[in-house]
């Protein structure tokens, strides 16, 4: 299928553009979901014709083989290259053999590796991380945890891409720094050490969900070297006072982003707020 990738970069165009546009969705929670948002949310994908869709995770609900069937065929009906990353709901819920044994499985089979993707647009790069457990040691298993390994690879590949020229950019499920909320109130376990190595690699972005609300912004504590970039819940399922949405992330030449975040209403999405960031020496400034 064209969404899955294994450990493997794919190119997208042969010569590097000076633009790559990035549809940022997530959260979409097939067995939940909006069916009116999730069609909506195609035609308005679509209509954008980016250069990569990158999906930071919760396809299902219960992760029930159903939902995820029915996430693979949304997948299909979208016309861009996809990367896409589990989150805490893409593990089977009541199966609990298949839950502790082979979690990702379904995962595997209707979406794509589950552990690390890696895309490549233009002179953008994105590496997708699994940031999403099975179980952990405390009674909310729905905080995530990066493994120091997977933590690593991930800096190894930044580190030599950005020493080709290459922007790079990872997406996880779960945030690198607190939201407003319930689901914000943590961060991603090795968190704080990822965000490290990655500044020390030349990763420029975070793109993250989990939390199902927008936000885009420098992280202070790598002395806003990466910009986090937040997404809504794509599919319109457990809102948590904004509207199902998406963003569409502009790249131009390394040095300026552009997010345009876009929400469902009357059964179409429409522009909401949108943010410039430009990087002057190592520092994301916000210019808009």
């Amino acid at each position: 299928m064209k969404f899955m990738v294994d450990f493997r970069t794919f190119s997208i165009f042969q010569c590097i553009p000076s633009v790559v546009k990035i549809a940022h969705i997530s959260d979409l929670h097939f067995g939940r979901a909006n069916e009116a948002a999730l069609d909506a949310l195609i035609l308005a994908i679509n209509s954008e014709r980016p250069d990569l869709i990158a999906i930071t995770g919760d396809f299902t609900q219960t992760g029930a083989r159903r939902e995820f069937e029915a996430a693979s065929l949304f997948l299909a009906s979208l016309s861009a290259p996809i990367l896409a990353v589990p989150g805490n709901h893409d593990t089977p819920v009541y199966n609990l053999p298949l839950r502790f044994l082979k979690p990702w499985a379904r995962f595997e089979k209707h979406i794509g590796a589950a552990q690390l993707q890696i895309a490549t647009a233009g002179d953008t790069v994105v590496i997708g991380l699994n940031s999403a457990r099975r179980a952990r040691m405390r009674f909310n298993w729905s905080y995530g945890k990066l493994s120091r390994k997977i933590i690593e690879v991930a800096a190894s590949i930044a580190k030599r891409e950005s020493a080709e020229g290459k922007i790079v950019f990872v997406a996880a499920h779960h945030p690198f720094e607190k939201g407003p909320n319930r689901a914000g109130a943590e961060i991603v376990g090795n968190g704080a050490y990822a965000l490290q190595r990655f500044a020390q690699c030349g990763v420029s972005a975070v793109m993250t969900g989990h939390v199902h609300l927008s936000a885009a912004g420098p992280l202070a504590i790598t002395q806003n070297q990466i910009l986090s970039i937040q997404c809504g819940a794509s599919g319109g399922a457990r809102e948590r006072g904004e509207a199902a949405g998406f963003g569409l992330v502009t790249i131009e030449g390394g040095d300026d982003v552009s997010i345009d975040y876009r929400h469902f209403d009357h059964n179409a999405y429409r522009q909401g707020r949108s943010f410039v960031f430009s990087r002057y020496g190592s520092q994301w400034n916000k210019t808009h």
